[in-house]
């Protein structure tokens, strides 16, 4: 999808915190997967997180970290994963459902579809608290 309306919109993917971190609530499907890691102390230890990330799902998407307040996540309500268009002027134009079976990105595809001016509305915003499946 990025690949596709880049041209169109700011992406970004921003990295909040573990949805299942293994000090916390470990899921069978992380382990599996081999994604075993601890809920991040610092912001550069979730920079790292994030970068682990996106080095293993082979994902090249712009990416903002959230703080360690956790702010982006508690003001969007973006755990464990969700997807919002947000129009220039700050206006949310489409907010996806709650990951993570609310979470369904193509979704945006309709938002883009139906929009006159997208290049000059639109920044993508999409949150991952953790390692989705390939």
């Amino acid at each position: 999808m990025y690949q596709q309306y880049k041209d169109k919109a700011q992406f970004f993917l921003i990295y909040i915190r573990e949805a299942h971190p293994n000090d916390g609530w470990q899921v069978p499907q992380n382990l599996q997967d081999g994604w075993v890691v601890n809920e991040p102390k610092t912001w550069e230890e979730r920079r790292k997180l994030a970068q682990d990330f996106l080095d293993r799902v082979k994902l090249s998407l712009p990416t903002l970290i959230d703080n360690m307040d956790n702010k982006a996540d508690s003001d969007y309500k973006a755990w464990p994963d969700r997807v919002y268009v947000v129009g220039i002027d700050g206006k949310i134009i489409f907010k996806g459902g709650e990951g993570p079976k609310g979470f369904k990105p193509l979704e945006i595809a309709t938002v883009f579809e139906t929009m006159t001016n997208v290049k000059s509305l639109s920044r993508v915003i999409s949150f991952w608290g953790k390692l989705k499946g390939r």
